[in-house]
């Protein structure tokens, strides 16, 4: 058996140390570093399997979503292997309503804490474009924002791999790093009951980051000495790592997933 792990920066490893990161400027080199003190790491390690990390900081859930049908269809993963998905923010998958490359949010955290950066990110235009721009997004937040599309979107992500993935006879786990993948979908879109929810970790209940939160203190994380409220995007350090690997390693034993 094998592990792959795919994911945003929190599968990456980002935040494991964080001073020692900054002087990384190399992509690959920082990669690796961040690599050898991940979750998928040190799960592995308790799991004693080698393992493959596909988190890149910045993915998006659909390239998370394309990253892993491309490994099971070239033959990468095997019938036995263990693949587990973190799943990224919803608010990064390009929508075909707004311009593509111009309009993303980090996180639905960033986006209700710190506005302002979602309002006036992503300026490539002229003056006036910017300036429609930065304003449609206030308009567009506060009047057209509908949480359900991504809803309809998410199910089908997960339902579509939990599907791929038992018919090649590969393990997997889900989980939602830092924004909930479905949330109170209405009932005419509602196709909960179609996940498997004993292969996915928190489905509903909390993400991995509120898992954090309320099983550890500022050591579990990146700039222990700023607030969430000023820093919402706060990954992991090196023992938040930990805890997420000891955490999955506990619910795939649990609900026998292996």
């Amino acid at each position: 058996m094998k592990l792959y792990a795919y994911g945003d920066s929190w599968t990456e490893g980002q935040g494991a140390d964080f001073y020692k990161e900054e002087l990384i400027k190399d992509r690959i080199l920082l990669k690796e570093f961040r690599n050898k003190k991940s979750w998928p790491a040190k799960l592995a390690n308790i799991l004693k399997c080698d393992h493959e990390n596909n988190g890149w900081s910045g993915r998006a859930n659909n390239l998370i979503f394309n990253d892993i049908i491309g490994d099971l269809r070239n033959g990468k993963i095997h019938q036995g292997d263990l693949v587990i998905i973190m799943w990224s923010s919803s608010l990064r998958d390009h929508v075909h309503f707004l311009p593509k490359g111009e309009w993303i949010s980090w996180s639905i955290k960033e986006l209700t804490l710190l506005p302002h950066k979602f309002f006036e990110s992503y300026k490539f235009g002229d003056d006036k474009y910017n300036n429609f721009l930065e304003e449609y997004k206030r308009f567009f937040l506060k009047n057209v924002f509908n949480q359900n599309y991504y809803n309809i979107i998410n199910q089908n992500y997960i339902i579509f791999l939990q599907k791929m993935l038992e018919e090649y006879g590969v393990k997997y786990l889900m989980a939602d790093a830092f924004d909930a993948m479905v949330q109170l979908p209405n009932k005419y879109d509602d196709i909960i009951h179609l996940i498997n929810k004993k292969n996915y970790w928190g489905f509903q209940k909390h993400t991995i980051r509120e898992f954090i939160v309320k099983t550890s203190d500022s050591k579990a994380w990146e700039f222990p000495d700023k607030s969430f409220e000023e820093v919402p995007s706060k990954h992991p350090n090196e023992f938040g790592y930990n805890l997420i690997s000891k955490e999955f390693y506990n619910y795939i034993v649990k609900n026998g997933i292996l």
